[in-house]
């Protein structure tokens, strides 16, 4: 989170982080290692990426952490994913940072898909009762690559089932939010959407909402698929202005025709598993890149959890 107090290797004061982080620990009989990604610039919001070492030491009272006693494959999949990503080595995770796309977030995500972690969603309905999306327990989803501001992935975090349930190492901890500044407050909760966007989001509500709305889903939902479909509009903006959009017969795929192909799709599912805010922040990511604000290194302030392998030893966590 935005504020989250900063030390160097002398644990001496840094300053604050100004945008937020999320990384992981894992401990083994008194042997701790974080792992983070960050662009090799200091600041920058795209460019080669490097993986660190130093988060938890660096990140002082995080906003949440969670603990997790793990198997120790898991313990060896999550330390590879790390070390590798420390030592340049991509075999696991593209090393080109991008705060939007390819952040810490997206980072320690990779990093739990890869050791195996289980999680359990919950069902989603519409207001009528429909079931858009149900309740499940397996792998993190493929598309799942985490929220753009990592305080935000807290509820995923607490949606992963514990690999040993009932150990007395699994836990949480939650600190207070820290101090902002104005401009931090503005990065984690007010960024602004053109009007153009809002437009275009409604231009999405015209041609798609009176179906959806047959269709048993509510304002909400829909709003957040506007929001979802002004994000693809964004990434995919080379291809021109959307001139209509198109619902699949199973109400399952939302499809884009720009001015120049191919045609875009996007899983309504997928969209409505992130909230309609989430949409809006990863556009105006997208949009503004490299304006208004910018990152710091590491992308700040939500170190995830890190796993232990050993009974004796819990994995600290998030800063």
């Amino acid at each position: 989170m935005p504020g989250t107090p900063l030390l160097d290797g002398q644990r001496q004061s840094i300053g604050t982080s100004a945008a937020g982080h999320m990384w992981y620990r894992v401990a083994d009989a008194g042997t701790e290692n974080s792992y983070g990604f960050a662009p090799k610039e200091h600041g920058a919001s795209s460019g080669p990426g490097l993986g660190y070492r130093g988060d938890t030491v660096m990140y002082q009272d995080p906003f949440y952490s969670r603990t997790l006693e793990i198997t120790p494959e898991q313990y060896t999949k999550l330390k590879a994913f790390g070390e590798a990503a420390v030592s340049g080595d991509w075999r696991y995770f593209k090393g080109e940072y991008h705060g939007a796309t390819n952040s810490c977030v997206d980072f320690t995500w990779g990093a739990l898909k890869h050791a195996g972690f289980t999680i359990h969603r919950p069902e989603i309905r519409t207001h009528d009762g429909t079931v858009v999306s149900p309740e499940r327990t397996g792998p993190i989803e493929d598309f799942f690559e985490g929220r753009l501001q990592p305080a935000r992935n807290k509820v995923d975090i607490q949606q992963l089932v514990d690999p040993v349930p009932g150990s007395p190492l699994n836990g949480e901890r939650s600190n207070p939010p820290p101090d902002r500044t104005l401009l931090q407050m503005l990065i984690s909760e007010q960024e602004q959407v053109s009007p153009d966007q809002r437009v275009e989001a409604q231009r999405f509500k015209g041609q798609l909402g009176e179906r959806l709305g047959q269709l048993g889903m509510s304002e909400h939902q829909v709003d957040t698929l506007a929001a979802a479909a002004v994000k693809e509009q964004t990434r995919f903006a080379s291809q021109g202005a959307v001139q209509f959009y198109l619902l699949s017969k199973d109400a399952s795929t939302i499809a884009m025709r720009q001015a120049f192909p191919p045609l875009r799709e996007f899983s309504v599912e997928r969209a409505l598993g992130q909230s309609e805010q989430d949409h809006w922040r990863e556009t105006m990511a997208m949009s503004m890149e490299a304006a208004t604000f910018t990152k710091t290194s590491p992308e700040p302030v939500e170190a995830l959890t890190g796993p232990s392998q050993s009974p004796n030893h819990p994995v600290p966590s998030l800063g």
